[in-house]
């Protein structure tokens, strides 16, 4: 996350957001070095990385509930409500499916390992360059991958964390038929969201990467 470009941030605030955008990098990068060794060492079996790596990667990702609080103090540019929504979303993946529903069918789905992997690269590219903006480094090569890679990231990652919500249904409607309901409309939003998020994505690589953008820096 970088400082709002509407006031000078003092060394402080600049100080922590390199930090925590370091950490935040290290350990999505720690998740993702982790998932791939198990699939490697395993000869691709996935079925038991979530019960190994599902806790580490909810509480990586739940410790993504500060970028809320930035926006919310005002030290990052992000919207709020465009934060709060992103991040909630996630938690809830980790939360309310992971953690709340540890059963075959949602913990040994191939689903896990490439929702992981789709996040943990997309976080990893997303916090490296924020860290190297807010020390004044720049670098084509990750300004291009983060600008890049979410042609497939994106619907791989959407479609393995709809694709877990699904598996989780059965099981939801056992425990409560509110939540069951909740479920299957949140499932209902995902490609309009997805579709929203791709376009937004889309108009960014074109501001970042056209030749027009690059003459104007």
């Amino acid at each position: 996350m970088t400082p709002r470009r509407n006031r000078e941030p003092s060394l402080v605030t600049t100080g922590y957001l390199v930090i925590y955008n370091v950490l935040s990098w290290f350990a999505w990068t720690y998740v993702l070095m982790w998932t791939l060794g198990e699939v490697w060492n395993k000869s691709g079996d996935y079925t038991q990385n979530c019960s190994k790596i599902g806790w580490t990667l909810t509480l990586v990702q739940t410790g993504a509930v500060l970028e809320i609080l930035h926006s919310i103090i005002g030290i990052v540019r992000s919207p709020v409500l465009t934060t709060t929504i992103q991040v909630f979303s996630r938690v809830m993946l980790v939360w309310g499916i992971l953690f709340l529903f540890p059963i075959p069918e949602v913990h040994e789905h191939w689903a896990f390992t490439t929702m992981t992997v789709a996040w943990c690269i997309t976080e990893s590219i997303r916090y490296l360059y924020y860290a190297l903006n807010l020390l004044n480094i720049q670098s084509s090569l990750l300004v291009w991958a983060r600008y890049t890679f979410f042609y497939a990231l994106y619907p791989l990652g959407a479609t393995s964390e709809a694709i877990l919500i699904y598996q989780s249904l059965s099981a939801a409607k056992s425990l409560n038929i509110y939540y069951y309901y909740y479920l299957v409309f949140l499932l209902f939003t995902y490609p309009p969201v997805f579709l929203h998020m791709y376009t937004h994505m889309m108009i960014q690589r074109k501001k970042y990467l056209s030749p027009k953008s690059k003459k104007s820096e």
